[in-house]
């Protein structure tokens, strides 16, 4: 049965049925339908002037010869959000220090940050360039407890520790302990850095918020760089257009779709999904692979929610079913609402894979398809334990979960739109549940079910991973939660081992240890994207909606 003949893509929905919970609506409904493109004249004026400025940048980033002034360079570069327009240039800075030997100084802010931006870039560098900063007793020296600027260093530099380097465990206690003790005796602008580090380190942050936030911060800064920061402003705006045309194409695709006529019961979050994926990857070369990737989201969301909130457990078998068989005939014997699904999802993997088959990247596609059999096995599981009222052993959820999580399926997502030249290896190395895979989906699983453990323990839902916890260990769900952050914390170690040591480019990599940060966004605290309306709405604000520029 073809797309046409199976259904109307406006189909009425079936007759309404109460789902499990009812979720708020979009906080943004049309809005970005609304945007205007920037007119191509100021385009051009924009990107003259960056490239003007980029020269200088460069010339600026080879030249430097002090260690301490090229250090801080790269990371005021890289902490403005620009760096990668510089990547050679920095790649060489960095290789050239790496090279020549820093750890000759004594000074533990050089040391510390040369420390982190190496490890940023996988260069080789050992933990123990810390030890001649410990006493005989093996703590850090009493001398280094009132240095703020270094202590801030070190701090940033222990949260790329591995798993048993102990020496930078102990420095993240060390510094925290300290930096708080300072907080009031700093000057306003780097004790509000110094607090945002505090509440959450700087290589765990999405890159686009940071370099918003940072933005203000260092328009403030005595030593700021005023070309710098020219090019870091023009360069926001330019890109920030980019992805405000991205949000149109995505909301004019979800109203062709009729997604919230047919499926209305779904949590409507299409503008925090390309939020999601703006932390992946911001890069506007990127665009299209944003793009994409926002669509398979907004689907999968949608597929949570039916298997979650609204399918009867005999719908969800047929449905599962139909995914594992991957086509529309009879597509009809399903519900109207589950029909559309359908629909809807081989449409747009169909388009998908039209647009890559121009380059001769169709095969992409068939790595993600088998993805989202998985991850459509791995949800009706968890209804069929939920409907059991079983709430399994930890070892039984995390088999479940770390790809119910659909991590494993947006790790391979992010790879499919990219322009880059991908071998098929690659995608067979990230849908064989590497390492890094692993640690990025126990965080965002365990972080996921910590904040909304509480709102989902209705009717038949699937036990959280911290009832799982509770019931193998016989303890308190605050103690369960207590422990499960300490193996979160484990598992960012283990990300920081993976990053560096996995043998695929940084491209690929960077996106997949993105995505942590983001749960890391939006689960810290509460669940921001069940609920629109707290610090995610005023976080795609200020960098979606709110203006860099006061004129240009």
């Amino acid at each position: 049965m073809t797309y046409a003949e199976s259904s109307n893509i406006h189909s009425p929905v079936d007759a309404v049925r109460q789902p499990a919970g009812v979720f708020s609506p979009s906080v943004w409904g049309d809005y970005f339908i609304t945007h205007t493109p920037m007119p191509s004249s100021e385009i051009e004026k924009i990107k003259k002037r960056i490239d003007e400025l980029k020269d200088v940048i460069k010339k600026q980033l080879r030249d430097a010869s002090d260690l301490l002034q090229s250090l801080e360079m790269i990371d005021a570069i890289q902490h403005l959000g620009v760096a990668y327009h510089f990547e050679f240039e920095i790649n060489d800075a960095l290789k050239k220090i790496h090279r020549d030997g820093y750890e000759e100084s004594k000074d533990l802010h050089t040391i510390a940050l040369g420390f982190r931006l190496l490890r940023q870039q996988r260069f080789p560098i050992s933990a123990d360039i810390f030890n001649k900063f410990m006493d005989k007793e093996g703590d850090f020296k009493e001398s280094l407890k009132h240095d703020a600027k270094a202590l801030l260093s070190l701090y940033e530099a222990a949260h790329l520790g591995t798993p048993n380097e102990k020496i930078l465990e102990n420095a993240a206690k060390f510094t925290r302990t300290y930096l708080k003790l300072l907080l009031g005796t700093m000057d306003p602008n780097f004790a509000t850095i110094t607090s945002r580090s505090l509440e959450t380190p700087r290589f765990r942050r999405t890159e686009r918020l940071e370099a918003r936030e940072y933005l203000s911060i260092y328009a403030e800064e005595k030593t700021r760089s005023e070309l710098l920061l020219e090019f870091a402003k023009l360069d926001y705006h330019l890109v920030q257009s980019i992805h405000l045309e991205e949000l149109l194409h995505i909301t004019l695709w979800k109203n062709s779709m009729a997604l919230s006529e047919n499926l209305p019961f779904a949590r409507d979050r299409f503008v925090e999904l390309h939020f999601w994926m703006i932390g992946a990857y911001f890069e506007p070369c990127y665009s299209r692979a944003r793009i994409m990737t926002t669509k398979l989201l907004i689907l999968t969301s949608i597929l949570d929610d039916i298997y979650d909130q609204y399918g009867t457990l005999e719908e969800l078998e047929l449905l599962t079913e139909k995914i594992e068989r991957w086509e529309l005939e009879g597509v009809d014997q399903l519900p109207k609402y589950l029909q559309h699904f359908c629909i809807v999802l081989y449409k747009t993997f169909n388009d998908l894979e039209d647009e890559l088959s121009f380059e001769q990247n169709s095969f992409r596609m068939q790595f993600l398809k088998k993805e989202m059999k998985k991850l459509a096995h791995a949800y009706f599981d968890e209804t069929r334990w939920g409907n059991q009222h079983y709430i399994p052993s930890m070892q039984e959820h995390l088999r479940i979960s770390l790809l119910s999580c659909a991590y494993p399926m947006l790790f391979c997502a992010t790879f499919v739109g990219m322009y880059e030249v991908i071998p098929s290896n690659a995608f067979e190395w990230v849908t064989e549940f590497p390492e890094i895979v692993k640690a990025s989906c126990f965080i965002c699983r365990v972080m996921n079910d910590i904040t909304s453990d509480e709102h989902e323990e209705i009717g038949n839902h699937f036990a959280s991973i911290v009832e799982s916890y509770t019931k193998d260990n016989e303890c308190t769900r605050e103690e369960a939660c207590n422990k499960l952050k300490v193996m979160v914390e484990d598992a960012w170690k283990t990300l920081n081992q993976e990053y560096l040591f996995t043998n695929l480019p940084l491209f690929l990599v960077r996106p997949i240890f993105n995505l942590a940060c983001v749960m890391e966004l939006f689960y810290k605290d509460t669940d921001n994207y069940t609920n629109p309306f707290g610090s995610m709405r005023d976080n795609i604000k200020l960098v979606m909606v709110e203006p860099i520029l006061s004129k240009w």
